[in-house]
C-alpha cells in the first residue's frame, strides 16, 4: 500500500517514490499498469485522478523478486521470505498464506484493498482465467528451409539414431506475407537433459552471433529441435511449447505485435525416413507463458496450469492443457541458399568428428579454385564466420559487407588465408 497521496496532484512518480520508501532497491521489469499482465501501463504525465484512480484503487507491476526486500522495519517485511532457487541462489520472494489468499501465491483480497464490489471481484478473477481456444491458422504463412543447413543438422542427429535431442537457432529473413526464409543454423551451448530432453546453457557468443547475423542482413527467425520418435499424437512436449512461446514473445517484443517466428522439429519415422514439420504456438499460449501460467508436468504431452490461474476447456476447469491445442501448422518449402554454404564444423557440439579450428578453416578455403568454388563462396559460411570472428572482430563489418556484395578484397583474402596457415594461391 502507498498512503498519503493526493489524487488530484499525485502522479505515477509519486506512487513509485512511495514504494521506494519501503523497498528502495526494487527493480521494475514491467511498469505500473491497470492489469496484472501489465499491458495497460499508466500514463506518467497525468495525475492519478485523471486516470480514474483514487483511494483503494489497485495497480499492478512486475518486479525482480530478489529486489523486493523492505529497507525499513515496517510490517511489510513479514510478507517477504528467503527462497533457494533451482540454481542454488537465495532469493527474496513474497510470502503468502495460500489458505487466505485470493488465489495461490496471491495476497488476500483485503490486503489488496479494503472494499470490494461483486463487479470488482469478477473483473479481478477473470484476469486469471483462460478459456482455451484453438488458433486454426499460424501467423507465419510459410517457412522456406535451406536444404543444406537442415540436412547437416539431421545428419548429426542420425549419429545417435535421433536418441539425443538437439536444438538450433534459425537465422534468415522475414519475407513479405509473413513468410520466413531460413539461411543458416547456429547451435548454442546445451546439454542433454534426462527429463526435458535438453537444457539451454548460458551462451557467451550470443551477442556476437546476433551482431554477425545483422551485418549479413539476417536475423533470428525461428528455432529447430530434433528428437527421438514419439507415439502418435505427441507432437511437442510442455518444455518445447513453453520455450517456443518465450521465443515468439522475444521476437515480437511482447504480446502487442504478431511475429512469423517459427518452430521447426526434426525426427525419424518408423520407416527410417526423416520427418520435418513446422509450427507456431498460439497467441493465447504466448499470453499464458508471459503470465507464467504454464508449467512442465508429469505428462510430456500436456502443460500444467499454475494454481494461480484457471484454464477452462469445454466449459469446465482443467488442471492441464493438451499441447496440441496450442499448435498451428506452418507449411514448409525448400531452397538452396544463394549466399551461404554449410560446410564448416559447428561450435558447441560434442561427440563430433570435426571441431572448429584453423586446420578446418584451411581445409575449407583450400577448395578455392577447384570444382567451381571461389574464395567468396567458401567463406560465406555462417559457422565459419562465427569462428573467424574470434580473430577479426573489428574487421567483420567490412568482411560481411564484402560477402553480401560477393566481392572480397585481396587484402582480406590475404589476412584470412594467413590465419588459416595457407600459402600460395587461393
Amino acid at each position: 500500500r502507498v498512503e498519503g497521496l493526493d489524487d488530484a496532484t499525485a502522479t505515477v512518480a509519486d506512487v513509485m517514490e512511495g514504494i521506494a520508501q519501503t523497498r528502495p532497491d526494487v527493480v521494475y521489469e514491467k511498469p505500473l499498469s491497470r492489469d496484472p499482465a501489465c499491458s495497460a501501463p499508466l500514463d506518467p504525465s497525468l495525475t492519478l485522478e485523471k486516470q480514474n484512480l483514487g483511494h483503494g484503487s489497485m495497480i499492478h507491476c512486475r518486479v525482480d523478486p530478489t529486489t523486493c526486500a523492505e529497507g525499513g522495519t515496517g510490517s511489510g517485511s513479514q510478507n517477504m521470505k528467503k527462497k533457494i532457487g533451482k540454481d542454488g541462489n537465495i532469493q527474496m520472494v513474497h510470502a503468502t498464506n495460500d489458505k487466505n489468499g485470493f488465489r495461490k501465491g496471491m495476497m488476500p483480497l483485503r490486503d489488496m484493498k479494503m472494499q470490494w464490489t461483486l463487479n470488482d471481484f469478477i473483473a479481478l478473477d477473470s484476469q486469471y482465467e483462460f478459456k482455451i481456444k484453438r488458433q486454426e491458422n499460424a501467423i507465419c504463412k510459410q517457412v522456406s528451409l535451406d536444404t543444406s543447413s537442415v540436412g547437416e543438422f539431421q545428419t548429426y542427429l542420425r549419429r545417435f539414431n535421433f536418441q539425443r535431442q538437439r536444438v538450433g537457432l534459425l537465422y534468415g529473413t522475414f519475407e513479405e506475407e509473413n513468410k520466413v526464409k531460413v539461411e543458416a543454423i547456429y547451435e548454442p551451448p546445451q546439454n542433454v537433459h534426462p527429463d526435458t530432453g535438453f537444457e539451454m546453457l548460458e551462451d557467451e557468443n550470443e551477442e556476437h552471433v546476433d551482431k554477425l547475423a545483422q551485418m549479413l542482413g539476417l536475423k533470428k527467425v525461428g528455432w529447430i529441435f530434433g528428437h527421438a520418435p514419439r507415439e502418435d499424437g505427441f507432437v511437442m512436449s510442455a518444455n518445447e511449447v513453453i520455450l517456443a512461446a518465450e521465443l515468439q514473445l522475444e521476437a515480437a517484443g511482447g504480446l502487442e505485435e504478431d511475429t512469423p517466428f517459427v518452430t521447426v522439429k526434426v525426427t525419424v519415422a518408423d520407416d527410417g525416413n526423416v520427418s520435418v514439420e513446422a509450427f507456431q504456438v498460439s497467441k493465447q499460449c504466448m499470453t499464458m507463458a508471459a503470465e507464467e501460467a504454464l508449467e512442465v508436468g508429469p505428462k510430456p504431452g500436456f502443460c500444467v496450469v499454475s494454481d494461480t490461474f484457471t484454464a477452462i476447456q469445454e466449459g469446465k476447469p482443467s488442471k492441464t492443457v493438451e499441447n496440441n491445442f496450442f499448435l498451428a501448422v506452418v507449411p514448409i518449402v525448400q531452397h538452396s541458399s544463394e549466399t551461404f554454404v554449410t560446410q564448416f564444423p559447428k561450435i558447441n557440439r560434442d561427440l563430433d568428428d570435426r571441431t572448429p579450428s584453423k586446420d578446418e578453416l584451411k581445409r575449407q578455403l583450400s577448395k578455392s579454385g577447384s570444382a567451381g568454388w571461389t574464395f567468396c563462396d567458401l567463406i560465406s559460411d555462417f559457422n565459419l564466420l562465427i569462428f573467424l570472428n574470434k580473430y577479426l572482430d573489428t574487421d567483420m563489418p567490412k568482411i560481411c559487407e564484402a560477402i553480401v556484395a560477393r566481392d572480397i578484397p585481396d587484402g582480406y583474402k590475404l589476412i584470412i588465408a594467413s590465419i588459416a596457415g595457407m600459402d600460395g594461391s587461393y
